[in-house]
């Protein structure tokens, strides 16, 4: 590694090796004006809002897709162009994200706020919110377009019932002065399905699936943002065709292919390169792929930890291919050390199956063997060195 970086001494102190010129542009957050491989849905989007430029209520609606394909992405991009074309208009555009707001309780006072309404983030009667919001919204006497992004979350948390209230008032409007439409956005490919009858048969949106991106789509994707945020001339082709290309394999996320862009541009200018390589991506990688094992692993509950410790350790001691009934058997040492009561070998099984959901081992089926059929982990996102290097700084388990 000392070998690979020795010409950096030689750099002059003076050489302009800046990359980045506008690091903006490399956060997901940031929305361009025209979003590559989304066309088709844009096109939907903007028909299905094309009520509105007649006074009538558009239908309600429903983007669903994996985390990473574009929605909130389109959602933006098209509720800021169409607030233009309807500056003056009764017609208002609200967005509330229920990954911060994740309760109906939460949800109705990013409401009240909206229609100017002051109220303590907490302690209000729900009740109370609801209705000042209800008297708001017919004293505005506008039509109101709602933005749930990552509805599922409420959904999960708190069920349908402010999906249900919402999408009911349009039965008490007058539906030629003001209406209430609800766009929810979600990971969750069959979260219509989750839904209760009632609430499905009240909301019953259409709906506008996004596909993940292709290699082809990510790269115009990575490209934009190269344009647009990083020096003329400092990055080379193929390191951004390396980004596409192990994205689209992992299911093509937009969000985790900026994000990778970002770290090899800002790896570029530590290097005082000059220039973004396939070998910074290569280090961007690596660094991407640690900082999603560390978050997983902050996350775990206790047991799920002292389940990872014990593989881990079988690991460094030799064993290439631990099962389950070694890891249960240092598992189960671990937990008295703690002073917690061990679980029972089936759920410990389970856990295993979780930690891999994670990405954090790798698993297989042993079939035969004096203990007949037995999982096996096979493998770890890092090194297992390095994991139980992480589990000591952020467990100390």
């Amino acid at each position: 590694m000392a070998a690979r970086y020795s010409h950096l001494n030689s750099i002059p102190s003076g050489r302009n090796v800046r990359i980045i010129q506008d690091r903006r542009v490399l956060s997901d957050a940031y929305v361009p004006e025209t979003l590559p491989g989304r066309d088709e849905q844009i096109l939907m989007f903007e028909e299905h809002l094309e009520p509105l430029l007649f006074n009538e209520p558009p239908s309600h609606l429903a983007f669903t897709g994996m985390a990473g394909t574009g929605k909130t992405a389109v959602a933006k991009h098209v509720l800021r162009h169409k607030s233009e074309e309807l500056r003056g208009a009764p017609v208002r555009f609200i967005y509330i994200n229920c990954s911060q707001a994740n309760t109906s309780y939460r949800v109705m006072y990013q409401l009240n706020r909206a229609f100017g309404i002051l109220v303590p983030p907490s302690g209000y009667p729900y009740d109370v919110l609801e209705d000042n919001f209800r008297k708001a919204f017919l004293e505005a006497d506008v039509r109101m377009f709602l933005v749930l992004d990552e509805v599922d979350l409420l959904v999960r948390r708190d069920g349908g019932r402010l999906l249900y209230s919402l999408t009911r008032m349009n039965y008490d409007l007058d539906l030629r002065r003001n209406s209430v439409t609800v766009l929810g956005i979600s990971n969750t490919l069959n979260f219509l399905d989750r839904l209760d009858r009632r609430v499905l048969s009240s909301y019953n949106p259409d709906r506008i699936f996004f596909q993940p991106y292709s290699a082809d789509e990510l790269y115009n994707i990575l490209l934009q943002r190269a344009r647009l945020g990083l020096r003329p001339g400092s990055w080379e082709d193929a390191a951004l065709r390396r980004i596409a290309a192990k994205v689209a394999r992992e299911g093509g996320d937009a969000r985790r292919a900026i994000d990778l862009l970002r770290m090899a541009a800002t790896l570029a200018e530590k290097d005082r390169s000059g220039k973004l390589t396939e070998d910074h991506v290569e280090q961007a990688e690596i660094r991407v792929d640690e900082s999603e094992v560390q978050v997983a692993i902050r996350t775990l509950p206790f047991h799920h930890l002292l389940v990872l410790k014990a593989a881990v350790d079988l690991l460094l001691a030799g064993d290439p291919r631990p099962g389950t009934g070694k890891i249960y058997e240092r598992y189960e040492r671990y937990a008295r050390r703690f002073l917690v009561s061990p679980l029972t070998m089936r759920r410990v099984s389970a856990i295993l199956r979780e930690l891999e959901s994670q990405g954090i081992i790798e698993i297989e089926m042993s079939y035969g063997g004096a203990r007949g059929n037995t999982k096996v982990v096979r493998g770890t996102a890092l090194p297992p060195l390095r994991l139980k290097e992480i589990l000591n700084e952020v467990t100390r388990v």
